[in-house]
C-alpha cells in the first residue's frame, strides 16, 4: 500500500484505485511452495507474455489486426491493467460500486447480475482477459 500511496493512488478515485501486481504463476497446485521460483510469475514480462501460448495469442492479434477505417493502429493490449470499469466490476456487490458499474456499462437496472457473480476471477484473468 505504501507504493500505491506514494504513487498518488487513492480509494477515493476509481481511476487511481490501488493496484497489486499478479505475482503468482501457479494457480492450480493444492499447496503453494513459496521456495520454488516457478511458483512466481516472471516480473520482467507483461502478463500477456507469461506463457508461450499467451504470447503467441497477443502477437497473432497484433499481426492480424485490420481496422477497415484505418483509425485504430494494431495493439497488443486492449485495456489498461486498471480502470474505473475494472475496479467497479471487482467491487460490484458493494455499493456504491454497483451503481458505478451500471453507469459505466450504461445498463438498465434489471441487469442479469447472476451471470456476473458466478464468473471466477481465475477464469477471467488466466484464460480470457486480453489486457
Amino acid at each position: 500500500m505504501y507504493l500505491n500511496t506514494q504513487a498518488g493512488r487513492s480509494y477515493n478515485d476509481l481511476i487511481q484505485y490501488p493496484v497489486f501486481p499478479w505475482v503468482l504463476a501457479d494457480y492450480e497446485s493444492e499447496e503453494l511452495d513459496l521456495s520454488r521460483p516457478e511458483t512466481f510469475r516472471d516480473l520482467s514480462k507483461p502478463m500477456g507474455a507469461q506463457t508461450p501460448d499467451r504470447l503467441a495469442q497477443f502477437q497473432r492479434r497484433f499481426k492480424e489486426w485490420d481496422d477497415p477505417t484505418g483509425e485504430t493502429p494494431p495493439y497488443h493490449y486492449g485495456t489498461h491493467y486498471s480502470s474505473a470499469m475494472i475496479v467497479a466490476s471487482y467491487l460490484f456487490r458493494i455499493e456504491p460500486f454497483a451503481q458505478h458499474f451500471l453507469k459505466l456499462q450504461v445498463c438498465c437496472p434489471t441487469l442479469n447480475v447472476h451471470f456476473l457473480l458466478f464468473l471466477t476471477c481465475f477464469d477471467i484473468f488466466s484464460k480470457h482477459l486480453m489486457a
